[in-house]
């Protein structure tokens, strides 16, 4: 995953434009810097290969490159969709103009976003509905696409006019597979829905995973008053098989803040309480969709660490 935001606007654009000469065909025409009426870019005619191969577009494609230097920014962040002053409402409106005179029958967006996907039909009907352009006709590709495409044709890194050489891949932690656990699970979550009596488990006990960890005691009593109550509801929400996508984000996620924040921290920091708050001001600072859900966050770092999925525990002992 390369840094885009690192990118100036002018480069991300002809980093789109490159993958278009790919997957649509050496006609795509890029403008240069100014007003863009709508698009960056244009190609007319028949695709090479997309959607696909088999079914390539044809006629008239306008692509659209919006780029943020925000860390972690999303497609459903407030500042791009979901009212009438965000970034996609003022571009539907020359969208719509050119449908209105026939200069558009194909539609792709590119921007360096977060693009789960719960959020891709979100932002493709939102287009259609104020545009008029049918949903297969609109393509919308985020970060992950990007990465798929840079690695496929490699040799647009190295282009001079896009030059992400110099971008180190990010070392931040990918939040993508939290925020889309945390997104679903806001919208089935109970706050009345908890558990009173638990039964025993086989593993490291809450009490025993505090003394392994150095989690001070106050510290301890305090999560588990706010949060241990809820532990039940996100167990059976993420062992829902309908739920297999989201927990395979979920062992993303614990693996990598395992790996890449917790271990490092226990060697850092004497005591676990200071690196659970530490880890949600993380989680809440880089990502929207996280920070719009902080205690829903909160929860299922809990429920990470009162799991065993995070922090230090009985070896002999397997999790559930």
């Amino acid at each position: 995953m390369y840094q885009y935001f690192d990118l100036d606007d002018s480069r991300f654009e002809n980093l789109a434009i490159a993958i278009c000469k790919e997957i649509l065909g050496n006609g795509v025409q890029g403008f240069s810097k100014g007003a863009d009426g709508g698009k960056d870019g244009e190609f007319h005619g028949k695709a090479n290969l997309h959607p696909s191969q088999s079914n390539p577009w044809q006629g008239i494609t306008i692509i659209q490159a919006k780029h943020t230097t925000g860390v972690n920014k999303h497609f459903t962040d407030s500042d791009f969709h979901g009212n009438n002053s965000c970034i996609l409402a003022k571009e539907v409106e020359k969208i719509k103009e050119m449908v209105d005179k026939s200069q558009i029958n194909h539609y792709i967006l590119f921007a360096n976003r977060s693009l789960t996907g719960g959020a891709k039909p979100i932002i493709q009907k939102y287009i259609s509905d104020n545009t008029g352009l049918a949903i297969d006709d609109i393509t919308v590709l985020g970060n992950d696409d990007l990465d798929y495409y840079l690695a496929r044709y490699q040799y647009i890194v190295d282009m001079s006019n896009v030059n992400l050489q110099p971008l180190n891949h990010a070392p931040a932690l990918d939040l993508n597979n939290l925020a889309e656990v945390i997104g679903h699970f806001s919208n089935v979550f109970n706050d009345k829905d908890y558990h009173k009596e638990f039964l025993p488990v086989v593993r490291t006990s809450y009490q025993e995973k505090n003394i392994l960890n150095n989690l001070r005691d106050d510290t301890a009593r305090q999560l588990e008053r706010n949060y241990m109550k809820y532990v039940y509801q996100i167990k059976d929400f993420l062992n829902d098989p309908q739920n297999k996508r989201l927990q395979d984000c979920y062992q993303e996620s614990i693996e990598e803040f395992q790996l890449q924040y917790i271990i490092p921290k226990q060697r850092e920091l004497d005591y676990f309480d200071d690196i659970f708050n530490e880890l949600v001001k993380y989680l809440r600072e880089k990502d929207y969709v996280l920070r719009k859900n902080l205690r829903l966050t909160r929860i299922i770092v809990f429920y990470m660490y009162w799991n065993c999925d995070i922090g230090k525990s009985n070896d002999d002992n397997p999790t559930n």
